[in-house]
């Protein structure tokens, strides 16, 4: 019967963590999983009974029932195998320290028998006091651990208690005096513990990076989603824009020619009316000027070179764009020229006194476009991480985000300063 207590108080720690440490995770059916564990532990105590009752060794029996309950967790927890395999293995590890332990003191300190109800005690008195902190611990980690997806980690990691426990359980027997009684046994337990405590080391730095990587994995992700979106409103946009200026330089040209028209029909008949027309023809504005070669950049900075004059900006451009670019796109090139303006606008914008400007240049050497802009603010800025905060909502400048994902994904960069009340924009592309 104390033989008996003695498995019992072994094997019921096997079972209370893994239902305490993943009871808030998904499960097929709790319940259903629950009743098998419970039939499990009956089913091995009956058969220890049974071996004990006739003098049988019970380790093999021991080992099988390990199997059936590691594989009751792996149908009812939603949780990939190898994870599991990795959790049930440690847990195993932490049994075969406990039992251990108690081998030794039994042995080498108390001298009764294992497996009598004096050892029984003294491993129920060592799991009330290490179960508790082990699952404070398992607690603490479990979220980080066990929701991080990471395939190949957890497909080799579980190798390493998987070979500890095979060589503890091998050359290791709790169960003989002889064999706790030798100094092999208890070198055996304890680099157990000490690999226990190792792999979980090892295991929470690794996630630590694999966390940072898979962060970074879905900020890349998003922003390339957002490029994309961008880029494709912006050549929306620039086509629309471009097809403005078109259909507006076409009606001014005929306006012109209109007015002329009049203007000669009516000289003589109403002096008033000639002059009236005269007039108009005078503030009639003049073409739009081309900034560059390219008519995608022409159109977007003639777009802005327009708000500038109407909201009192002062606007100097001085570009070299190429018409045709085989690297970059006039879809990336839209995004970069019109979010820089965008931004110079708004920021002139908020200036309440002093004068307005913004000054763009761009220049083409050795197939790299470089594009400098100098514009006024009002000198007011926030900054996270060297990256500067928009001021029209929470969190970094979706504008300057994008234009540093264009120069940085054909092999540039973007460069934005602060100094005094000018802000100042630099960005390098490779053609």
């Amino acid at each position: 019967m104390s033989q008996l207590f003695y498995i019992f108080c072994t094997t019921l720690p096997s079972h209370i963590i893994p239902f305490a440490l993943f009871w808030d995770f998904q499960w097929r059916s709790r319940k259903a999983a629950l009743v098998l564990v419970v039939v499990n532990v009956l089913c091995k105590m009956t058969a220890a009974a049974y071996c004990l009752a006739n003098e049988l060794y019970f380790r093999n029996l021991e080992l099988l029932f390990a199997v059936v309950g590691f594989l009751i967790y792996c149908l009812f927890l939603r949780l990939s195998p190898f994870k599991m395999l990795f959790t049930y293995l440690l847990i195993v590890d932490y049994l075969l320290i406990i039992r251990g332990i108690v081998s030794i003191l039994a042995v080498q300190v108390f001298d009764i028998p294992i497996q009598e109800w004096g050892s029984s005690f003294v491993c129920i008195l060592l799991y009330s006091v290490t179960l508790p902190l082990l699952l404070r611990f398992f607690r603490q980690v479990a979220n980080r651990v066990y929701r991080t997806d990471a395939p190949k980690l957890w497909r080799t990691i579980w190798l390493v208690p998987a070979f500890v426990t095979i060589l503890a359980l091998t050359f290791t027997d709790s169960y003989l005096e002889s064999s706790v009684d030798s100094s092999f046994f208890i070198f055996c337990r304890i680099g157990l513990l000490v690999c226990v405590f190792a792999i979980y080391f090892v295991l929470l730095q690794s996630l630590e990076g694999l966390e940072q990587q898979a962060a970074l994995r879905q900020r890349l992700i998003f922003e390339s989603r957002l490029l994309d979106m961008q880029l494709e409103e912006e050549k929306k946009r620039g086509l629309l824009l471009m097809e403005t200026a078109e259909q507006t330089r076409q009606m001014r040209h005929d306006l012109r020619h209109h007015l002329t028209a009049i203007l000669t029909m009516a000289r003589d008949d109403n002096p008033r009316l000639s002059e009236y027309i005269a007039t108009l023809i005078r503030d009639i504005p003049t073409a739009v000027q081309d900034y560059c070669e390219n008519p995608t950049v022409n159109a977007v900075v003639s777009h802005y070179a327009a708000r500038c004059q109407k909201e009192g900006i002062a606007f100097a451009a001085r570009l070299t764009v190429p018409a045709q670019n085989e690297g970059l796109d006039d879809r990336a090139l839209c995004v970069v020229f019109a979010n820089l303006l965008e931004n110079a606008v708004e920021a002139c914008g908020r200036i309440t006194g002093g004068k307005k400007f913004i000054r763009l240049s761009s220049s083409l050497e050795y197939g790299v476009l470089t594009i400098t802009m100098d514009n006024s603010f009002d000198g007011k800025f926030a900054k996270q991480e060297e990256e500067f905060l928009s001021s029209k909502r929470s969190g970094v400048g979706i504008g300057l985000s994008s234009i540093q994902a264009v120069a940085k994904a054909h092999q540039g960069d973007a460069r934005f300063e602060a100094e005094g009340t000018v802000f100042r924009s630099s960005v390098y592309c490779r053609l």
